[in-house]
């Protein structure tokens, strides 16, 4: 499926002219390589995301709306044909509107209003109310890049709105109020409508006494299932609210000093990757060009792996995603010169392929001691994609054996993740396809040449149809791994306002929900989205998983939306409760963010012993861009262990490795605590490291290593809780990290 740029402009074709749009070991592996051979291989990779950049000719790709808005007003200077006249009016209004510049945007869709009541025109009421939404949404984006980017505070766009985060300048969002009410006075006004006026009156402070009974949605919506503290958005004051578009983010320590660093990218043709280096003073310091970075364009979604096993984080940039043949571009694989510097090594690397693609992930699938990469592309009909298998060749490149291993897939992939879900030391795959049963592929080991075979229908895992992100976590902390999916309609971006407030309110809706599938033990899961109380309509695009309260128990945070901008709906954080259910505390917590999520990292930037979340915020179109989010983490009273695991026959930055700690309390009770080190969900990246809550459980019995590859465990004891420690692979010794915390808590930028 290739989502078509007209989709926004249908209910308008049913009385204009129909015009066709834009299709739309004990001896250490490692890998020596000289860093001067190949040269130039970056300006290589450079040089061609410049010329992809530059193309005009690609006029398809959802962000070139500038350029398209510029050649649909040529053709309207020359255009007699009243239908043709509102078509071509309406399609410019909503590429000016996409292009982030939203008085063009009103004055165009003001002027079709105008100049149907000049002939005294009557348009079908569906029409007339699309071109009256739109442009109350123009006006609404006014108001938010007035207010929540030019005038940015901590409490921006943050659900329920607080006074902090109320417009000061009001007239965009007093005029877009004005248009919702008129649309609700309609016969067939539409749940999207509703939820926008309600946000609307919040923005200007007058919600909910100021909303008609008739139109309110109760505040009692937004009220957390439970109350945690705040964790405020610092990422402004520390410099890294990168305002792009969606993008992704890796959480990890790239220079070795034992501090978590950022690396952010962002969809857009020309939109540069960041690279933010940890000062370990309180701060970040943007590396991008000193690291060799420079140049190094788009991807929406990033990896990371060390593979070349030389001790060094490397990153895998994802490129082309949703844009079908026109999306044929290259990904990068950027190997870490450990001096700071990055180098691109795509084609050296031999995995130089040109597809569209948003998901990958870093597992050993043979457990050979060397990390293998699976790359889901997004195959159509019209653009041959398979999914790709690159199994490491020890020396710097990689082999694609997808074919031979059973899983050169020819579908549209939306999510992959790595797994062991039946606890055999083998990693499986789980897959997520877009409006297709998901494919949940087991491993089958030495004994049958390590091929794969779906497992999906078996083990009851196949669902939802119409999915986006997923992950593999040990939910219950049983020592299985259980999944999630996301639910996502492609087919509902312009409803999903009206769907989510539907859900809120209890009310039938059309929306897909997620899936949350508990491991049985036999091979087998059981659907329990319902029970666990994440039943819930997301439009989840990111997500990933961590501990906020460091009590042991995986949390999620859903980063949703569509790229229609009417899909105002805000990020979702549920708390895990005891492995028994999620409980929604987005509004206490201050993560309901209503600018559209993507990529999401779980980590400690600050060293202080619980986990702080990162969040890249903006949309698919060149003006839907916004800053992101730096979730600081307000602190608990739990126990905490970081381990840092470093393998010799395993692979290096021990991806896939699982962890069983085992831990007593003051009155003598024992708990098995369980982690497997990967990155997380399949949208964002979580630090390839243990960060792991404790609850109140005080003393450590014992640690329990399962190695990649590895048939015996590793058994450490004498571990302090509340210590980073560093576990080398078949070696008893520790070694204590000494990381000292952190502090984040500056001043932040407030209204004007």
């Amino acid at each position: 499926m290739i989502l078509k740029m007209n989709r926004i402009y249908a209910q308008l074709l049913t009385i204009i002219v129909i015009i066709t749009l834009f299709s739309c070991k004990q001896e250490d592996k490692v890998v020596v390589v000289d860093d001067k051979a190949p040269i130039g291989s970056t300006k290589k990779m450079v040089d061609e995301l410049k010329s992809i950049a530059l193309d005009e000719s690609n006029i398809n790709i959802w962000h070139l709306n500038k350029l398209r808005a510029n050649a649909i007003d040529n053709s309207l200077k020359t255009t007699q044909d009243p239908g043709q006249f509102i078509s071509l009016t309406f399609k410019s209004g909503t590429e000016w509107l996409n292009s982030g510049n939203y008085d063009l945007a009103i004055e165009r869709f003001s002027s079709i209003l105008a100049y149907v009541e000049n002939r005294k025109m009557k348009l079908p009421e569906d029409a007339s109310y699309t071109i009256k939404e739109m442009l109350g949404m123009a006006y609404l984006r006014k108001a938010e890049i007035e207010n929540c980017l030019q005038n940015h505070n901590a409490f921006s766009c943050i659900v329920p709105i607080e006074k902090e985060g109320q417009h000061v300048k009001r007239d965009g969002a007093e005029n877009a109020l004005k248009i919702f009410r008129d649309l609700l006075s309609l016969k067939d006004a539409k749940w999207q409508t509703k939820w926008l006026y309600n946000i609307t009156h919040m923005t200007l402070g007058s919600y909910p006494s100021g909303v008609e009974k008739e139109y309110l949605i109760s505040e009692s919506i937004f009220k957390s299932d439970v109350n945690i503290p705040r964790f405020n958005d610092v990422a402004m004051s520390l410099g890294v609210a990168v305002n792009d578009i969606s993008g992704s983010v890796v959480m990890d320590d790239f220079n070795n000093d034992g501090y978590l660093d950022l690396m952010v990218s962002s969809y857009g043709l020309n939109d540069q990757l960041r690279y933010f280096q940890n000062d370990t003073k309180g701060g970040f310091t943007d590396r991008t060009e000193t690291s060799g970075l420079n140049g190094l364009w788009s991807g929406l979604n990033m990896v990371q792996a060390d593979y070349d096993n030389d001790g060094w984080i490397d990153v895998l940039v994802l490129r082309g995603a949703w844009l079908g043949k026109d999306g044929n571009h290259p990904n990068s694989l950027l190997r870490n010169n450990g001096d700071g510097t990055f180098k691109d090594v795509t084609r050296e690397s031999d995995l130089y392929t040109k597809y569209p693609s948003q998901t990958a992930s870093w597992a050993d699938f043979n457990n050979d001691g060397w990390i293998d990469l699976f790359i889901g592309n997004e195959h159509t009909q019209n653009n041959k994609a398979p999914s790709q298998l690159f199994q490491n060749n020890g020396d710097g490149t990689f082999t694609n054996v997808a074919l031979e291993k059973g899983i050169a897939l020819e579908h549209f992939i939306k999510g992959c993740v790595w797994g062991d879900y039946n606890n055999d030391g083998l990693p499986d795959l789980y897959v997520s396809l877009i409006n297709e049963e998901n494919k949940l592929f087991k491993n089958g080991g030495p004994d049958k040449d390590f091929k794969f075979t779906d497992e999906a229908l078996t083990s009851k895992t196949s669902g939802p149809e119409r999915s986006f992100p997923c992950l593999f976590f040990d939910f219950n902390q049983d020592g299985w791994e259980d999944i999630f999916v996301s639910g996502f309609d492609f087919g509902q971006f312009e409803s999903a306002a009206g769907e989510v407030a539907k859900d809120y309110l209890g009310l039938p809706h059309k929306a897909e929900l997620p899936k949350l599938y508990e491991n049985n033990r036999d091979g087998t899961f059981k659907d329990i989205t319902t029970s666990a109380n994440i039943d819930k309509v997301l439009f989840t695009m990111g997500c990933n998983f961590g501990d906020l309260n460091n009590d042991g128990f995986p949390d999620l945070y859903a980063a949703t939306g569509t790229p229609d901008f009417r899909a105002i709906i805000p990020n979702r954080m549920f708390l895990n409760s005891a492995g028994k259910e999620f409980l929604d505390v987005t509004s206490a917590g201050g993560f309901g963010h209503l600018q559209k999520g993507h990529g999401v990292a779980f980590g400690d930037l600050d060293s202080d012993g619980d986990q702080d979340v990162y969040n890249v915020l903006g949309g698919s179109y060149d003006g839907d861009n916004f800053m992101n989010t730096l979730y600081l983490n307000p602190g608990n009273e739990n126990n905490w262990l970081k381990l840092k695991l470093i393998g010799t026959t395993s692979n290096k930055a021990a991806i896939g490795a699982r962890v069983k700690v085992t831990a007593v309390n003051k009155q003598g009770l024992e708990r098995d605590f369980y982690r497997t080190v990967n990155s997380g969900g399949s949208f964002g990246a979580n630090p390839l490291l243990i960060e792991l809550g404790l609850e109140k459980y005080d003393k450590i019995v014992s640690i329990e290593i399962k190695w990649p590859g590895d048939t015996a465990s590793q058994i450490l004891e004498d571990v302090e809780i509340n210590s980073y420690i560093k576990v080398i692979q078949g070696n008893e010794q520790t070694e204590v990290m000494k990381i000292a915390p952190l502090d984040f808590n500056k001043s932040e930028h407030k209204h004007s």
